[in-house]
């Protein structure tokens, strides 16, 4: 009985140990995304190349440009659905967005206090995304990458523009165009493929909606297929340094109907990097 129960410490001990190491390896993984984008570069004024409709939101939401921003922080209060049709869960994400280039990382943490149920990571670096999710922060329950996912985040990069004003006044790779009074697209080109995102404008010139067509995504049973995306943006405040959507959310167009499965509000936007 004393060598069972020795035995059965020492299991505990290892997995605990495990576990610890996988989820440093893990939370170092994307510490090393983070600070690839926080090291840059900053924006480039892109206003004269901007439609005027784009550049007045921009500065109106308190963009930057030439005061050595590399990127920007987001905090937010996020629900997320886990599966189709699923309920939503409750995390607590912290995303930093970069101004110059493309990318992102956002970070996200479902817990009890300091005890941690679920993390998950969605990146975009370089022109290159992945997504994870793990248990515990250490056990893998999700994971995705290559060039559907690449794809993927670049679309998201583009879509949550209206929380990083400074990106759309200053980012030299996105290309916009006007496709009618209160619309633009924002395009950007990558080495898998083209993104491009519509944004459609109130009468105050705010975005209130967005829109794509065919964004790379995952059905029931896990095969990669095209989806419309759409979403909506609203109650724009002044939120730390800047002025931006305090709540967002987004959906696929599936087969069965129209499903939200992110919804976000944001507690605070810093700059960061000089």
């Amino acid at each position: 009985m004393q060598t069972t129960g020795l035995i059965l410490v020492l299991a505990i001990l290892i997995a605990v140990v495990l576990l610890s190491l996988f989820s440093i390896l893990f939370r170092r993984k994307c510490h090393a995304a983070r600070t690839r984008i926080a090291q840059g570069p900053s924006g480039l004024d892109q206003s004269g190349r901007l439609p005027p409709l784009v550049r007045d939101f921009a500065m109106r939401g308190g963009a930057e440009v030439g005061a050595g921003h590399l990127a920007l922080v987001l905090t937010q209060a996020a629900e997320l659905r886990l599966k189709r049709g699923g309920l939503f869960a409750r995390f607590r994400a912290r995303q930093i967005v970069g101004l110059g280039r493309p990318g992102f990382v956002w970070q996200a943490r479902q817990g009890f206090g300091p005890l941690t149920r679920l993390r998950v990571a969605d990146v975009f670096v370089e022109g290159e995304g992945w997504l994870e999710a793990r248990l515990f922060g250490a056990l893998t329950v999700a994971r995705a990458n290559g060039v559907e996912t690449t794809l993927g985040e670049a679309y998201r990069y583009l879509a949550e523009l209206p929380w990083a004003p400074d990106a759309i006044l200053g980012n030299p790779e996105i290309a916009w165009r006007m496709l009618g009074e209160d619309q633009a697209e924002a395009k950007l080109d990558t080495r898998v493929g083209t993104a491009r995102v519509t944004f459609r404008f109130d009468a105050a010139g705010d975005i209130v909606a967005m829109e794509a067509r065919e964004r790379p995504a995952r059905d029931a049973a896990g095969k990669p297929v095209r989806y419309d995306w759409r979403g909506q943006f609203g109650d724009y405040r002044q939120i730390g340094a800047r002025r931006v959507p305090a709540y967002g959310e987004v959906g696929y167009d599936y087969p069965e109907g129209f499903e939200i499965y992110f919804r976000s509000r944001i507690t605070d936007c810093q700059p960061a990097g000089h």
